[in-house]
């Protein structure tokens, strides 16, 4: 192997490792926080993202950042946020068949965490309600790429309706989690309210 091919294969290596380790531990939770950068942060990623690329052009430490993101085809990392931020705005928006409750007052439970005493951030729920007319049991998990969840439904303690579902696979199990206890609310509210018609 040649000084050359060292020399490309080593960058290489150290791309993999950008990509799969650094942006991702830099950019996490960026579909939520991608979108509303400030200027600071915006410099700051900027920064953080100067010494990998700097590393893989070799080049003089005079090079601006922009001009080093286009030799080596990476994007500056506040593009990649904002690309982040866009497509999880776009998954939500596709995934307005269920009835998402947007105003948090209207949930049973709901408490306000900064309300909560430091040493009591735990929320109590009762496992079982009395004289419920079902009961509902949700599971999100994921295992390798697989994401999915399921929603089983039980009526005097016989399971009378199974519910499948499989995610794409960048899917997290913590969304594969939020989508079940979200269908499963959407199923109750629904049965009720066909119940009540005349």
């Amino acid at each position: 192997m040649s000084l050359n091919d060292l020399i490309n294969f080593t960058t290489n290596l150290l791309k993999i490792w950008y990509y799969t380790v650094t942006e991702k531990a830099l950019l996490y939770g960026a579909s939520v926080w991608g979108g509303a950068l400030t200027k600071n942060q915006i410099d700051r990623l900027h920064s953080i993202q100067r010494i990998f690329l700097l590393k893989f052009t070799r080049a003089f430490r005079t090079s601006s950042t922009n001009v080093l993101n286009v030799l080596t085809g990476i994007p500056p990392l506040h593009i990649v946020a904002k690309a982040e931020f866009i497509k999880f705005r776009i998954w939500v928006n596709r995934s307005n068949e269920f009835n998402t409750i947007f105003d948090i007052n209207l949930l049973d439970k709901y408490v306000p965490f900064k309300n909560i005493l430091s040493r009591q951030k735990l929320i109590n729920l009762d496992s079982k309600i009395s004289n419920a007319d079902y009961e509902i049991y949700t599971d999100g998990s994921r295992i390798e790429n697989e994401t999915g969840f399921a929603v089983c439904i039980l009526k005097d303690e016989i399971n009378i309706q199974n519910y499948l579902f499989k995610l794409n696979t960048f899917n997290s199990v913590f969304q594969a989690e939020l989508a079940a206890i979200e269908f499963a609310v959407n199923w109750a509210q629904t049965e009720s309210e066909s119940q009540h018609t005349y």
